[in-house]
């Protein structure tokens, strides 16, 4: 079913590296509220937040240790219903993120589970035996390692698919499904307008949990039998029947490894389980197969590899009715303009052109903090690195993959989650107007020229040029829920696609090169520019020349025959 929550503009926030109110360092959601006028200044109708709850902070909030309080560094429930109702009053609706496959093993259902084997909080969570002294079988964690741990009794293990602290919820137990359906009503009662729902896919886990390939050597990567099983759709069903059906909201989805065919069974129009899904195709250009650390393929690409991708999963939702929600950087992948523009030479027109290939495409646009201003990667010295993932993949491509420790450490900088969760640059001062002390974490020394007061200064600034994006999505409707056709599919530098609606038909050109591109037009009556990416442009004609990373909005008025 479609709702008027997708038609609007999401901007995540990870709360740890936004702004600092209190001076420890640490964003909080204080400072979230200081910059509300910001962010409605900025035109968008939604923001993700990413977890606030109590953690210990092992995955930095996605390991939860109480789903009903916030994480002191934050602030309080009452700073979080400040939030809520300030955001509310400027027309903002706030999304919770909702990590449902496992809690924190400082969860008090997790310590009752160890403390006492008898406690019903056991079958909360999945404990097995293991096999002639080793795991109970030869799933890879996702973050390396076996997926399991040893628990506090002999030759007993529980699953932990993600780190050893983040310990995996047993969905087949109807208690925890109800668990989490009174913490989704909790928040939906206190206002929220509704939840980014992490790992949703991987919820059920075949049972048994038999061995992935037995006959190959060494931990395997356990897909088919975790990532979208038919009971993950049962319980999402059940999930709807309970709480999305009585709560008017926005219910969005992440998901492993995910293709148009599983999204359509989750996002559908039809379907009564989720809104909308992500995709990590475009994210995981040029990866191996094994995702973002898979280095084989030198993380090299092609123009044509974004348009394939691209076209296939906005053809795929616009056909089969399922809707996504389109990003290219956030807090697990890093920037936008370092990972397909160029941050450099061209860092303003590529920025632009990226961000309006998000804000143009069907589906929700979603902006990650700092895209708007055109934030980008810093080689993050080894010991400031904070992501688990990248420490624990850092010693698995020198273990596994016999890499020398410099190359591991190359990879690792470029594909590294921390490089989306550096301090957010609001102006050119000593730490970068996120506080008045140092903060938690490493600050880009590009902060003095890319920042958020220079940008406001500046009219051709991509802070600027994102607000009339924004803008010029909210005014339209053609780009909330119009019709998607690709076109000039085989140039190999312009992306190129038509959405069109009973009001207007809008030709989106992005050249996706750094290099000069020749575009040549179909036969309209007349083509009128909307919106480009450089400030001085001429107008559109029947053969022209693209600059480097140009992009233009085009009404299309007329068809000759």
């Amino acid at each position: 079913m479609y709702k008027p929550e997708m038609n609007g503009v999401v901007y995540q926030i990870w709360p740890r590296s936004f702004k600092d109110s209190n001076d420890d360092g640490i964003g909080d959601l204080q400072g979230i509220i200081s910059k509300l006028d910001y962010l409605k200044d900025l035109g968008i109708t939604t923001i993700w937040l990413c977890p606030v709850y109590v953690s210990p902070n092992v995955d930095y909030g996605y390991d939860v240790s109480d789903y009903y309080n916030i994480q002191p560094e934050y602030g309080s429930l009452s700073d979080m219903d400040q939030l809520i109702q300030e955001a509310k009053n400027r027309g903002i609706g706030i999304l919770m993120d909702l990590v449902a496959n496992h809690t924190s093993n400082q969860h008090p259902w997790f310590q009752a589970a160890l403390k006492d084997p008898q406690s019903k909080y056991r079958d909360y969570y999945i404990f097995k035996q293991g096999k002639n002294n080793k795991e109970p079988n030869n799933w890879i964690g996702l973050f390396g390692g076996s997926a399991w741990t040893k628990s506090n009794q002999p030759n007993e293990y529980v699953l932990t698919l993600f780190t050893p602290n983040q310990v995996d919820l047993n969905w087949e137990n109807p208690e925890v499904r109800q668990e989490i359906y009174k913490v989704m009503k909790f928040w939906m009662n206190k206002g929220v307008a509704g939840f980014r729902m992490d790992v949703i896919n991987i919820i059920a886990k075949t049972e048994g949990h038999p061995d992935k390939d037995p006959h190959k050597k060494g931990y395997q990567f356990a897909d088919d039998l975790i990532i979208s099983l038919p009971k993950s759709h049962e319980y999402l069903h059940e999930m709807y029947a309970e709480v999305l059906s009585k709560y008017p909201g926005l219910y969005l989805g992440e998901g492993m490894l995910v293709n148009p065919q599983s999204c359509a069974s989750y996002s559908g129009f039809d379907q009564k389980e989720l809104d909308m899904m992500f995709h990590f195709d475009l994210v995981l250009i040029g990866c191996g197969p094994l995702g973002k650390y898979d280095f084989r393929k030198l993380y090299r690409w092609k123009p044509q590899d974004f348009k394939s991708i691209f076209y296939k999963w906005q053809e795929a939702s616009y056909k089969d009715r399922f809707w996504m929600g389109n990003f290219l950087s956030n807090h697990d992948n890093g920037r936008s303009v370092s990972r397909f523009g160029d941050e450099k030479k061209y860092r303003l027109p590529s920025a632009k052109a990226f961000i309006m290939s998000t804000m143009t495409a069907y589906g929700t646009p979603f902006i990650y903090q700092g895209e708007e201003i055109g934030m980008t990667n810093m080689k993050i010295d080894e010991q400031d690195w904070k992501d688990f993932e990248a420490i624990s993949d850092y010693k698995m491509l020198q273990s596994m993959m016999h890499l020398p420790a410099f190359i591991a450490k190359k990879i690792v900088q470029k594909m590294t989650r921390d490089n989306a969760r550096t301090i957010m640059q609001w102006d050119d001062g000593p730490h970068a107007g996120f506080s008045s002390v140092k903060p938690w974490f490493v600050l880009n020394p590009n902060h003095k020229t890319i920042n958020v007061k220079h940008d406001q200064q500046d009219q051709d600034s991509i802070l600027n040029f994102t607000k009339e994006l924004i803008a010029y999505h909210q005014a339209h409707s053609v780009l909330q829920q119009g019709s998607f056709a690709s076109t000039m599919t085989s140039h190999p530098q312009i992306l190129a696609y038509i959405r069109e609606d009973e009001q207007e038909k809008l030709l989106i050109l992005i050249n996706l090169d750094h290099k000069h591109a020749t575009f040549k037009a179909d036969n309209y009556k007349e083509m009128r520019t909307q919106l480009c990416n450089y400030s001085t442009y001429g107008p559109m004609v029947e053969k022209m020349v693209f600059r480097p990373y140009e992009a233009r909005i085009v009404q299309l008025v007329g068809q000759m025959p």
